[in-house]
């Protein structure tokens, strides 16, 4: 009988160790420029009471309805892997009492998100997700200031033309003036509409305004606009966010179809774009949600955040052919040939581990020749070759795996050599 070969659940992928150090690369890189702007790190759990999300997202978005992996444990309680982070991140800010620290409280993760959906380039049901929560202030230089940190993440890892989309939703106050505008509208319409649009336009009409459906999107060019309906104080705000992004001559799109997939949003909404063609071009976004906290059981208390999908990094990346620097391009590996050389060889790795240089080696098998193959294959910058004569004589070759040169260094001199030429 044939043994069975198992294979990952569709939509689920393995992450391999050149593609995880690359992951690596760009993780640090996010991370360093949150912490750099005051951000604390926060990991909320990969599962959540359900009622989390649904009270959060909302019942009628496509999130809720029909992406969510959601089961009963075995005390019969209903959870479910997040789809998102913003409302198990609200859900902990509330629970531990961050209500009371010095406002605004700043907060960045990290983490694998889950949603039932088609798998695609750029869109897997298990994928990854890179954030940032501000909590306790209303300021619109806080919007501004949550879109330039992704815009200089972006930045960091090479990616020079990220553009930005940008809208206003308004709040309470002007929002259901310009719902009314916008129902009256799509139902003249109506008959033009796709059966999912005709029933959004019972239950969450805005949702309209970004319909994939081509026949939504020639309805809606003649909409109303939101920003039109906008009460003052939204006007305020937004002009506000508006002028702190020309003052640093960040460029930005207003697209007033603009209105995310989520109902927490209110006011400031934006979104990523970058230069690759396709529905998988958005590389994540955000927005303002004054009312999220108040909702999920806290105090009232403004709030604004963003998201971005590594697996839609990693594609513009590709795309503009950037390969992000690996934990094998600070390697070293060390060949050694003979018995005193291996023993030499076995202390020196553990050396430059002792001294943070990565390194590895086979020290007890294989010639020279199939240790620098193997070294060349992992495509570290540098080896370090000691025979039965560099023991004698107390030094190694240090070989440019790149060039092929060699020169001798003194076995007591390499770790500071090598941590001279990765810096």
């Amino acid at each position: 009988m044939a043994k069975q070969q198992f294979q990952s659940i569709r939509g689920m992928y393995d992450l391999l160790p050149e593609q995880t150090a690359r992951y690596d690369a760009i993780a640090s890189a996010f991370a360093k420029g949150a912490a750099n702007s005051g951000y604390g790190r926060i990991e909320p759990p990969l599962v959540e009471d359900t009622a989390v999300f649904v009270r959060a997202v909302g019942t009628e978005t496509d999130v809720v309805s029909k992406e969510m992996y959601t089961f009963t444990d075995r005390s019969d309680n209903s959870i479910t892997l997040r789809p998102e982070a913003t409302a198990g991140v609200v859900r902990a800010f509330i629970e531990h009492g961050m209500t009371s620290l010095p406002q605004p409280v700043k907060l960045y993760y990290q983490g694998p998100m889950f949603r039932y959906d088609r798998p695609q380039a750029g869109r897997q049901r298990q994928f990854f997700q890179y954030g940032v929560e501000v909590f306790g202030e209303s300021a619109s230089s806080i919007d501004a200031q949550v879109i330039t940190l992704a815009m200089r993440f972006f930045r960091q890892i090479g990616l020079k033309n990220i553009s930005l989309q940008i809208n206003s939703l308004g709040d309470e106050v002007c929002r259901p003036k310009y719902k009314a505008a916008l129902v009256d509208y799509l139902e003249g319409h109506s008959k033009q509409l796709g059966d999912d649009d005709k029933a959004r336009l019972k239950t969450n009409p805005l949702r309209i305004l970004d319909s994939k459906d081509p026949k939504a999107k020639v309805v809606v060019a003649d909409a109303p606009q939101l920003l039109n309906f906008l009460c003052e104080e939204c006007q305020k705000h937004f002009a506000g966010v508006l002028e702190y992004l020309d003052s640093l001559g960040i460029n930005y799109e207003l697209n007033p179809q603009l209105v995310r997939g989520l109902d927490y949003y209110s006011r400031t909404v934006f979104e990523f774009y970058g230069e690759r063609d396709g529905s998988q071009s958005s590389l994540g976004g955000g927005g303002r949600y004054d009312a999220l906290v108040e909702l999920l059981g806290g105090p009232k208390t403004p709030a604004v955040g963003f998201a971005l999908g590594a697996e839609r990094v990693f594609l513009e990346l590709e795309s503009a052919g950037i390969v992000p620097e690996s934990k094998s391009s600070k390697r070293v590996y060390v060949a050694s040939l003979g018995e005193p050389a291996r023993l030499a060889a076995f202390a020196l790795i553990e050396e430059l581990l002792d001294a943070d240089v990565a390194a590895s080696g086979a020290v007890d098998r294989d010639g020279i020749g199939s240790q620098l193959e193997r070294a060349n294959k992992l495509g570290v910058p540098y080896a370090l070759i000691i025979g039965q004569k560099e023991v004698q004589e107390g030094v190694v070759l240090l070989r440019d795996m790149i060039t092929g040169a060699q020169e001798s260094v003194a076995l007591d001199a390499v770790v500071s050599e090598l941590q001279k030429r990765f810096q």
